[in-house]
């Protein structure tokens, strides 16, 4: 064979940015590195110390098929890693050396080829962080902000790894960073508190992390070990070793560890969506190898904190707009009680510094100018506006540094460094700009961040600074930064003064006529002549959209008819910040509201359909009380109507909506006319089922998931309506129009009271089964002021049953509204168990779930089938179970249909389990079979 060659040739490494830190031609010597021909599978590159490592010299390997160099195991990896349309691919199948030492290997591609690193396994104590791992990630649901979060996560690490300094590191302004959390070994210096210039982490090593987001050195000091190619079938394309374990590193770098004094180190990447966020740093003052098991575990922590940053950084956010919420209602207040807006600025004038934590404020209102607090000078403020001011319809701008900016506006430095420029809805000059002092403070850097590298023109590369003294600098001419909860409480606040003006008009008499006195929007007068108008022009064709809110007598029931109020103007200001400003947005009554479009294709007005749908779909905070509705859409088009009028059609289409489970749109077809006509049949049936006993229940199988089989723990009761024409209906079938038409209260009571005598015969039969019943109780139900009371009152009629033994289910979308945690509490002040149903579908986040009064979360069938087609499904899945066990709730996975499902969610932790592949819901007299079976296997264990 020919003699082998480089793989790659020396590369200028003048410059750090133009360092090739994925593609550096050789790897640490800890292990070694062999490539395989993706289509032939012949190896193309082996490491200098292969040898070392695994037996064999690189010339005897290079050429070779991979079967004959790696043995036995080679199927398993070809199985493995030689897939199409995967990046990266890994493996952990092992073999041993030729000391009879474990050696792990992980595959990845690079190009036409399949690399496979291969690391020896020691069988040390650090075996043990495996469950180590896990409890610390359960420990994590402890973290309120993302700093707490940090330094449960350097704590974790430090326990999992046992590097003599673990850190956490976040970036800055500029791309700088700074030491947020820190454990060290007793005599070691602290970093905490210091920042880091943005060179020392180069833009492409932070893009690095991003792609692969752990990163190991075993010894700053080692010499990286070459790779050699086959002369055929290396193409001489620089490998790509992002995702080797054992990738060299810039010898930049390992000069500045050394000149840290930092023998080795283990960093993790850590990352807010696609935004490198900061990293996990761990430091060792001698040579440390991390087992790829340490490892592995120290990335699984890495991913659950990147998973955790955003949503904790959001909660961060809306505490702080909480605590100013009293603020921005006080000033709301003055603007509608005052004569003229100007007057109700100046009479909250601390109110309107408050909200923004401000020093200062200008109001331009109509001409009228407002100064309020310390302000620099007006003709320096005025020349600062015309610099810096948006459009009428952007964002504010803030900016702390206005005097660095623009150096002619330096005497605005003392008062007025920070300004946020709030342009206001009415256009021209209005605007509210709020002005913050300059701040100086005192940073320490660790080293100078201006000598942070030096030039040898002997060499012709850099070397990196060798001093970390500390070094501190005053920073002057800024103020604090503009937060996002500051422009977000300008934004809203921006809504009220648009909403007020628009309610200050001249055309008083007129909005009497024509506009809804609640929402300001317009009313049935005004949308009747618009509709007369179209009719006796020619121009293009309109669309028009009814909207009824789903949900909404529940609010108004069980909070107040203030709140219900206070959310039909919510609702009102969505729909128009929704729509284009031509649009007609029409409140006709009660909850229900319709959007008339000119000059629009159907495609468009389905689309803004569906962003309407949105739009109502999210929470809605009403006087500190969260609730929650959405909206059934009827649609329809002035081409397509036959013998209606659009509000008729786009009613009918409404219904449909409704009667299909609301939340969601509907085009009107002629079709849907005779169905609205048989909507009044449908109405009498409804009132004359209960009565006929037309409803049953069928009762489908829950399982405990046992290692030794699994065990019946109850059944679901699933309604079904025996309609005497119909045949069997489902609940999607007839539960939205009896929600609709007052009929799911009567209902929901008989499916309650049916289930738990039912539920007391099963038990009957084998009481050690401790059988549970699980009844699903619509929104509506737990909006009524009788509904805890009733439940009482059903229990106390079957003194034999067990409260502990009903377990009701309520869908996650609404779980976290407030009357819905409230009836929640007092259903589990009964002794009876809650689940959150349908988890993974709607919109609440972990850290809502573990506030909710419950015992179960049911996640739905279809997130595990989103879950079960991604590679890294079984790990997240885990965790997932982990973080809601760490709440004391209990896992139940929902729409099991395949064995390999059930094989998942048992691997990953899950308790119970239901679905098709383990039971169709069943009979009665099917269901007590099954009841029988359980207890004879039960009785002979």
């Amino acid at each position: 064979m020919t003699a082998a060659v480089p793989a790659n040739s020396p590369v200028d490494l003048a410059r750090c940015e133009w360092e090739p830190i994925a593609t550096p031609g050789a790897i640490q010597p800890h292990g070694a590195l062999l490539t395989v021909v993706y289509d032939n599978g012949l190896i193309a590159h082996a490491s200098a110390n292969l040898e070392e490592v695994l037996g064999s010299t690189p010339a005897s390997v290079l050429g070779q098929p991979i079967e004959k160099v790696i043995g036995s195991v080679s199927e398993i990896v070809q199985r493995e890693i030689l897939l199409p349309g995967s990046q990266p691919l890994q493996s952990s199948v092992q073999l041993r050396d030729p000391k009879g030492i474990p050696l792990q290997l992980h595959a990845f591609r690079s190009g036409r080829y399949v690399c496979i690193d291969i690391e020896a396994v020691h069988p040390t104590e650090e075996r043990r962080h495996v469950g180590l791992a896990q409890s610390i990630i359960e420990s994590f649901s402890a973290a309120l902000t993302q700093n707490d979060l940090c330094k449960l996560a350097v704590r974790g690490l430090k326990e999992v790894t046992g590097y003599d300094r673990v850190m956490a590191y976040r970036f800055g302004e500029g791309g700088h960073g700074e030491v947020i959390a820190e454990l060290c070994n007793p005599g070691i210096e602290s970093y905490l508190g210091l920042r880091y210039p943005a060179s020392d982490i180069p833009q492409i090593a932070r893009a690095l992390y991003l792609r692969q987001r752990v990163g190991s050195i075993g010894n700053s000091s080692y010499e990286p070990v070459p790779l050699f190619g086959h002369p055929e079938l290396d193409d001489g394309v620089p490998l790509d070793l992002t995702h080797s374990n054992l990738r060299s590193v810039s010898p930049i770098h390992r000069e500045y560890m050394r000149n840290m004094q930092t023998a080795a180190s283990l960093t993790i990447g850590l990352a807010d969506g696609e935004r490198l966020w900061g990293m996990l740093v761990c430091h060792h003052s001698t040579p440390k190898v991390p087992e790829p098991e340490q490892r592995s575990n120290a990335g699984t922590i890495g991913q659950v904190v990147s998973l955790m940053l955003s949503s904790l950084g959001e909660a961060e956010t809306a505490r702080q707009k909480l605590k100013r919420q009293a603020t921005l209602s006080v000033l709301v207040e003055r603007l509608a009680t005052q004569d003229t807006l100007t007057e109700a600025f100046a009479g909250a004038s601390a109110e309107l510094l408050e909200l923004v934590d401000a020093t200062g404020a200008l109001v331009r209102l109509s001409g009228n100018v407002l100064r309020l607090g310390i302000l620099p000078p007006p003709r320096v403020i005025e020349r600062a506006l015309a610099m810096a001011m948006p459009s009428s319809d952007a964002d504010p701008l803030g900016v702390d540094d206005l005097g660095l900016r623009h150096p002619d506006l330096a005497s605005c430095v003392a008062d007025g460094s920070g300004v946020l420029v709030l342009p206001l809805a009415s256009g021209g000059d209005d605007l509210i700009a709020w002005f913050r002092p300059e701040q100086h403070r005192t940073i320490t850097w660790g080293g100078s961040p201006i000598d942070h590298a030096t030039w040898d023109p002997a060499e012709g590369r850099m070397h990196p600074r060798a001093s970390f003294a500390t070094w501190k600098e005053t920073v002057s001419g800024r103020s604090s930064s503009w937060t996002s909860a500051d422009v977000s409480l300008a934004l809203a606040l921006r809504q009220e003064v648009a909403a007020e003006m628009a309610m200050r008009t001249s055309a008083e008499l007129a909005k009497l006529r024509y506009y809804d006195p609640l929402t300001g929007l317009a009313n049935r007068s005004l949308l009747q002549e618009e509709l007369t108008a179209l009719q006796t022009t020619s121009g293009p064709g309109a669309s028009l959209l009814f909207l009824d809110l789903d949900g909404f007598k529940a609010v108004n029931d069980s909070m107040g008819h203030d709140i219900g109020d206070g959310l039909l103007i919510a609702v009102a200001q969505r729909l128009v910040n929704a729509v284009r400003p031509d649009d007609l947005v029409v409140r006709l009554g009660g909850d229900e509201f319709v959007v008339l479009c000119q000059g629009v294709d159907l495609v468009a007005t389905k689309g803004l359909g569906e962003r309407l749908r949105q739009v109502i779909d999210e929470p809605f905070e009403i006087a500190g009380h969260w609730c929650h509705v959405s909206a059934s859409i009827g649609i329809a088009d002035t081409f397509m109507l036959g013998d209606l009028d659009l509000v008729q059609a786009a009613d009918i289409a409404m219904y449909a909506a409704k009667q299909d489970g609301g939340n969601r749109s509907q085009l009107f077809a002629p079709g849907l006319h005779e169905i609205a006509a048989q909507q009044v049949t449908f109405n009498h049936d409804l009132r004359e089922a209960l009565a006929d006993d037309q409803f049953v229940l069928v009762y489908q199988p829950v399982f405990t998931l046992k290692p030794d089989g699994d065990v019946l723990n109850g059944f679901e009761a699933l309604l079904r309506w025996e309609h005497p024409k119909n045949g069997t209906l489902s609940p999607d079938r007839f539960i939205p129009i009896a929600e609709k038409l007052g009929h799911i209260h009567p209902i929901g009571d008989w499916v309650l009271a049916t289930a738990i005598r039912q539920a007391l015969s099963f038990r009957t039969i084998c009481p050690d089964l401790d059988l549970t019943i699980y009844v699903n109780v619509s929104p509506l139900q737990l909006a009524h002021p009788e509904l805890v009371a009733g439940m009482r009152e059903i229990l106390q009629s079957v003194p034999t049953f067990p409260p502990q033994a009903l377990c009701v289910e309520v869908t996650e979308s609404f779980a976290s509204d407030t009357i819905v945690v409230d009836a929640l509490a007092e259903i589990r002040a009964l002794g009876v168990r809650v689940a959150i149903d349908d988890f993974g579908t709607g919109f609440s986040s972990l850290s809502n779930l573990r506030r909710l009064p419950a015992d179960k979360v049911k996640f739905d069938g279809t997130f595990l089938s989103e879950l079960t087609t991604n590679g890294k499904s079984e790990g997240f899945f885990s965790i997932l179970n982990q973080l809601i066990h760490s709440t004391n709730m209990t896992v139940v996975q929902e729409g099991i249909e395949t064995q390999e499902q059930l094989d998942f969610v048992r691997a990953a932790g899950a308790d119970m389990a239901q679905g098709f592949f383990l039971s169709l819901p069943l009979t009665v007299e099917d269901a007590t079979q099954l009841t029988h079976e359980h207890g004879r296997r039960l009785l002979l264990k």
